[in-house]
Order: C-alpha cells, then structure tokens, then sequence
C-alpha cells in the first residue's frame, strides 16, 4: 500500500488490536506473556508487508517500465515472474519483491513492497501460532524487509537508469508531446477507475460474508426460539442450525457471484483499455515509425468515448475509494447507531426521560458524519470534474494540432 491507504490501513489494524486486547486484559492478565508478543506481532507483520515506499520518478512508458526490470533482472540471474501490471522477482527461499508502478503528473513513479513465499508465510504463521515464536517472526520480517529494501534500491533504478541510457531521448516534437501527455491522462483517469472499483467490488464481497454471518445468527437464534421456547440446557440446536447454515450459505454465495459477474467484466474492460493506452505511450515515448502517431491519435478518440464511464465509475465507488474518511463515518455513524440503541432501551424499560438525551447524543455524530459525508462528496465531484477538463483540454489541444497538420498538408 501507498502513502494514505497504508497510514488509514495501520490505523484500523491498531484500532482493531485495542479492542482486542481489552478482554485479554481484563481476562487474561496473568498470561500476559503469551498474548502480548502475538499482539505485537500481528502489529509488526503488516506493517512490513503492506508498505510500499516509492523508488524514483522518471520519463518511462508503463511497458518500458516492465521490459527494463524484467531483463534486468533476469540478467542478474534473478527469478522473475512479470505481469500486467507489477514485477516479482524473488531473491531468496523465505520471500520475494514486488516492483509496480504508476502514471502521476511527475511521470512514472516505480514502488516496491516485500512478499513473503508460501514457505515464508508457513514460517511466519507458525512461529506467530505458538506464541513465544512471535519475537523470532517479527525478527524475521524485519530481517525479510530490510533484505527487501537492499535489493529494491540496488536493482530497480539501476535497470530504469540504463533503460533511459540506451534507449531513444523523449519525444521533443508538439504531436508527440501532446500525445504523450493526452496518453498519460487518459492512463491516470482508467487506472483510478480501476482502483475504485476494485476497491468497492472488495467492500461488497466483505458485506456479503457479514451480511450472511448476521443472517446465520438471526435465524439460529430465531429459529432456536420458534422450535425449543427459551429452554436452553434441553433444547435442539440441530435444525436451528442447519437451516441457518444453508439459507446463509445460499444467500452469501449468492451475493458474492452477483457481485463477480457485475464487477468482474468491468474490471476486465478497465484492465484492457490500461494495456491499450499503456502500449501506445510506449510506442510514443520510444519515437516508433510516423503511422503510430496516427494510430494513437484514433486510440484516443476512441478512450474519449469511454472517459465518462471511467470517471462515473470513480464516483460510484463512493467511500470505497478513500478508506480514510470512510473509516471516520463509519465509526460516527456507529457511535450514533448505540446511542439511539440506548433511547430504545430506555422506552422499553420506561426511562422515558432519558430518551431526549440519547436522542440529542446521536444527532451530535449523525450530524457530524452528514456535514463529513457531504463536503467529501462536494470535494469528490470537483476532482472528477477537474479530471474531466484536464482530459478535455488535452484532446482538443491535440485535436487542433492534427487539424494544422493536416491543412499544412
């Protein structure tokens, strides 16, 4: 993860580890010798694994990017399994690195982060299961991240620098210059669609299973109560509970393969047309034969027809694609959910006086979530508009360019 997603990520796991290690505390101080290192633990291990420092910021193509890494490395001898869209290469037994990039205004930023092998998550699992193996574990991430960042910093901006050094200077020409940076827009608009979207297609399939745990224990207890009354030392549980597994199950699965064939060929269209525009600005940028640049030309006038898509797509995703304030309104709105749960407890149970002051303690954080929820939505459609423009501008500047062209023909 980078910059803002990896600091909202550690917030929420640190948030996660206090709750939890309030019953340990309040239960289980005496065996605070066993909890304790596997809290750190758990603290430790993501904190390696989910960081992914940048490594420099160059002229490059997305593709020029993977190219030059993967023979670089496979030069160097190294393991290397290249993909769409990052790099592995692994450098011993226990783990491995991962290079990826992304398209900003600057140029291409190339980032790294550290993945534990399946042999080294096994290590890692087990040393944590056992509890007083958990300082070796975090020893050993620690080790795994620092042996990560050595080989990243030696390797990756070496394999760019010579790439830069022995391939063509970048375009100089205005065609060119205007196709690349229309290139480079539309790459900045699809890869932020294709976030968002990933990210709300992982919020959905997390609802999913939440909402078929509360199902399944909804119609146990339902069900159990139906059947048995509250006779709880006698009771059956055994058809409770397996119709509460199946209609959970069913439901779930349901949801969760709606949820694929919804997401699953919109993603594939956003991965597609990020290929597409990532393989021309690499033909650019590398100043290939006269015909590319007509080709490009048609390719952006075709990406222009999907841009809307791509930024509606952005706005959709809603809070899904800034996990910060979405963590913010989630807690308010929890906060304010327990206390209108309060106001109900306090009518049935005929404390009608406190029920003003319950009601007047939930409105405070509802009413601050609303205010939150709306400026980032203000903020929100500005961005996209912003982008929009940009992107709107940068056609029509080329556009006017290739009508020149043209009459000048």
């Amino acid at each position: 993860m980078r910059g803002e997603r990896y600091q909202n990520a550690m917030a929420v796991l640190l948030v996660v580890l206090v709750f939890a290690a309030v019953p340990l505390i309040l239960d289980l101080s005496g065996w605070w010798f066993l909890w304790t290192p596997i809290l750190a633990a758990l603290a430790i291990l993501p904190t390696v694994f989910l960081r992914e420092p940048d490594l420099g910021t160059g002229p490059w193509s997305p593709l020029d990017v993977r190219d030059a890494l993967a023979s670089a490395l496979e030069g160097a001898g190294v393991s290397v399994t290249a993909m769409p869209d990052a790099v592995a290469a692994r450098i011993q037994p226990l783990s491995a690195v991962r290079f990826r990039w992304r398209v900003t205004d600057a140029g291409t930023v190339l980032s790294y982060d550290v993945r534990p092998t399946r042999a080294g998550w096994a290590l890692l699992a087990a040393l944590v299961a056992t509890a007083v193996g958990s300082p070796l574990a975090i020893a050993l991430a620690l080790a795994l991240g620092w042996r990560a960042r050595r080989f990243a910093r030696s390797h990756g901006p070496a394999a760019l620098a010579a790439s830069t050094a022995t391939s063509a200077p970048p375009p100089s020409d205005e065609v060119r210059a205007l196709l690349v940076g229309s290139l480079s827009s539309g790459l900045r608009v699809v890869e932020r669609a294709y976030d968002a979207q990933r990210k709300a297609y992982t919020d959905a399939q997390v609802l999913a299973v939440l909402g078929g745990f509360v199902l399944w224990t909804v119609l146990l207890v339902g069900l159990f109560l139906v059947l048995n009354g509250f006779d709880l030392l006698t009771g059956r549980w055994e058809i409770p509970s397996v119709a509460a597994t199946t209609a959970a199950v069913l439901t779930g699965g349901g949801l969760l393969v709606a949820m694929r064939r919804d997401y699953g060929p919109r993603l594939a269209r956003y991965r597609d047309w990020n290929g597409r525009l990532s393989e021309a600005m690499g033909r650019e940028m590398a100043r290939t034969a006269e015909p590319a640049a007509a080709s490009t030309f048609e390719l952006l006038l075709e990406a222009s027809t999907h841009v809307p898509e791509w930024l509606d797509a952005q706005r959709k995703a809603g809070l899904s694609a800034d996990p910060k304030m979405g963590f913010v309104i989630l807690v308010l709105s929890a906060l304010s959910g327990s206390m209108i749960v309060n106001a109900v407890y306090a009518a049935l149970f005929g404390i009608l006086s406190a029920i003003p002051i319950w009601v007047a303690a939930a409105a405070l954080p509802a009413g601050i979530a609303a205010w939150l929820w709306h400026r980032w939505r203000e903020e929100e459609d500005a961005r996209i508009a912003e982008s929009r423009s940009t992107w709107d501008a940068h056609v029509r500047a080329l556009q006017a360019r290739m009508d020149r062209f043209l009459e000048e023909m």
